[in-house]
């Protein structure tokens, strides 16, 4: 793994900001316009207004919503809405949340600094591919900010026992953040403030790699800040090394962490190949063997129906669920393997996700022999909510929607080892890491202790 290191984390005030709950967001790339405008009246000091803040009319080059987020940050701190943690420390992060088929889960992570590196040191893992245009609109915003507003989550494989040993003494005290959600998802921080623990654990860290599983694009524009940074670094190099710049607030999660939930995400296809449902499964027969299901009209029932029957499937196989609307819904699985081996350069590992066959069989494949011209943005939509993907076919308009399985997060590890990127919209971590815990200030002439 990269480097870790403590740092003075900004944090809202308990006594100004009671309801700590109402100043948190989700991560801005999650956010809805609805949801950007709904956190902008939850109240005034929301965090919205750092990492996603509105646009007015009269926006310039000089003044816009980037500039306000500066504006906005520095303002805070002024007026102890925002105040700094007296030492240098790692947080202890706890998540416990429900979600569909599934009871109780907790996750834990660790909040700390880890040092940026280059991807090709093997040291850091991307799994997804970023845009160029995102790239800008974050960096945008560090230069404005000069801060991490938000975490970069990142998984590693194994355990790391000083951690676990931390977070067990943890929950014998009490937390200095311990807030629900608007969703009703449980979170908590303790501050690790123990310099001989904090050793340790480095220590322990050193040897591990890490995978970036949400954030990508964040952990991208720190690199080409912290570039930027050292293109005006001026004395001593060593000194300069140790600068803030030099790494990104990231939270690091175990591979085999019970709560460690990879969410599968659903392709709503606006029009079917070929224009209708028997042409499309009558497309698909020569190389998936296809089951009716009868499944209920409740889009929740429905959608609860047809991921357990993915999740029955038989071990080893490539299984898609097909709804269709009017209470068609079918159970498609892969008859012949072999034809995964014909596929250009890609090695077995990337070949055999199931998000790849999608990609392959059930849509590119179709798509370009039903004669129907090139596959538009607008012919296909993706949604994580398995009840809200039935609910477009049965609502919106919607043809049909293809469902699959979740991606395993060993699937992740082995394709970003070797080197590749995931398909678009194959993985949706779940739950997300919530904004507004801790903000780590980049101040340029600081120095990171470790």
């Amino acid at each position: 793994m990269a480097l870790i290191a403590p740092f003075r984390g900004l944090r809202y005030n308990p006594e100004l900001a009671e309801d700590l709950s109402l100043v948190m967001a989700p991560p801005y790339d999650v956010i809805s316009p609805e949801g950007q405008h709904a956190f902008h009246a939850r109240h005034t000091h929301n965090v919205i207004r750092l990492i996603l803040g509105e646009t007015l009319a009269d926006d310039d080059a000089a003044r816009n919503q980037y500039s306000r987020a500066g504006d906005y940050l520095r303002q805070w701190q002024a007026e102890q809405v925002l105040v700094r943690d007296p030492a240098p420390a790692l947080y202890l992060y706890r998540q416990t949340f429900r979600f569909s088929g599934v009871g109780e889960r907790v996750r834990s992570g660790l909040i700390g600094l880890v040092r940026l590196e280059e991807f090709g040191s093997r040291t850091v893992f991307p799994h997804e591919r970023t845009l160029g245009a995102a790239k800008a609109d974050r960096l945008r915003l560090i230069q404005a900010c000069h801060a991490n507003l938000s975490s970069v989550f990142g998984v590693y494989p194994g355990r790391l026992p000083e951690l676990d040993r931390l977070m067990a003494a943890a929950q014998e005290s009490t937390p200095a953040i311990d807030i629900a959600d608007w969703d009703g998802i449980h979170h908590r921080i303790w501050i690790c403030q123990d310099r001989t623990a904090i050793r340790r654990l480095q220590a322990e860290c050193a040897p591990t790699p890490l995978f970036i599983a949400d954030g990508h694009h964040r952990y991208e524009t720190a690199l080409a800040f912290r570039d930027l940074m050292r293109a005006k670094e001026t004395g001593d190099r060593a000194e300069a090394q140790q600068r803030p710049y030099n790494y990104v607030m990231m939270t690091l999660v175990s591979a085999e962490d019970p709560g460690l939930v990879i969410l599968p995400i659903h392709r709503v296809m606006r029009q079917i190949p070929g224009g209708s449902l028997d042409g499309y499964l009558a497309q698909l027969a020569p190389q998936f063997t296809i089951e009716g299901l009868s499944v209920p009209c409740d889009p929740q029932a429905a959608a609860s129906a047809l991921l357990d029957h993915l999740r029955q499937a038989k071990s080893g196989t490539h299984c898609f669920g097909l709804y269709g609307g009017e209470g068609r819904a079918y159970l498609l699985t892969l008859a012949d393997e072999g034809g995964l081996e014909a596929e250009d350069d890609k090695p077995p590992v990337y070949r055999r996700l199931d998000v790849t066959i999608v990609q392959r069989f059930l849509i590119d494949g179709p798509w370009s022999r039903c004669g129907q011209g090139e596959l538009s943005d607008e012919a296909l939509t993706y949604h994580h909510d398995a009840a809200e993907a039935v609910r477009m076919v049965q609502k919106d308009g919607y043809a049909a929607t293809i469902f699959l399985n979740p991606t395993k997060i060993a699937e992740v590890q082995a394709v970003a080892e070797a080197g590749l990127r995931m398909p678009p919209k194959s993985t949706f971590f779940y739950p997300k890491l919530l904004t507004g815990l801790v903000i780590h200030p980049i101040v340029p002439d600081e120095v990171v202790g470790v």
